[in-house]
């Protein structure tokens, strides 16, 4: 298991790479990966190399788990079918094209400036927990606590 401090490391290296690309703020995405996977702990990252909960579609490999998703206001197990990744860079790079190709996306790609903005913006799509914006700035201001003793 990784600690927290190397997972930012890691998260950072890779999200900083993919951002060049894409666009997407890095620090965002390292919160992101670590809110998703529990700092790479989950069973969906540690099998899937999947740090962002994101669902198998077409033909891509792919992962049956359980989870959990907000439906009418309550919270309900599930199974679903995640995409697997070789490697978390590779999940990064998916993610933010997921950001850059999705209509559902427009929002966040016109905020990408403004972190606060572009959570909010991204946050309306890609989870189903009504809270999921508060938790994902939250843990922004913990990996930028990190990043910086580092």
């Amino acid at each position: 298991m990784m600690a927290k401090r190397e997972f930012v490391q890691q998260a950072y290296a890779a999200a900083s790479r993919s951002s060049e690309r894409s666009g997407m703020p890095a620090m965002v995405t390292v919160a992101q990966a670590a809110l998703e996977s529990n700092w790479g702990k989950s069973r969906l990252s540690q099998e899937a190399h999947n740090y962002f909960g994101i669902k198998a579609h077409g033909s891509h490999e792919r992962i049956r788990m359980s989870t959990h998703e907000c439906e009418a206001g309550k919270t309900v197990a599930v199974k679903a079918e995640f995409a697997k990744y070789g490697s978390l860079a590779d999940c990064i790079e998916c993610r933010d094209a997921i950001l850059l190709r999705g209509a559902v996306y427009a929002g966040a790609r016109e905020s990408r400036g403004d972190e606060a903005g572009f959570i909010r913006e991204m946050a309306k799509r890609w989870a189903t927990d009504p809270r999921y914006a508060e938790k994902l700035q939250a843990m922004l201001v913990e990996v930028k606590g990190i990043l910086e003793n580092i």
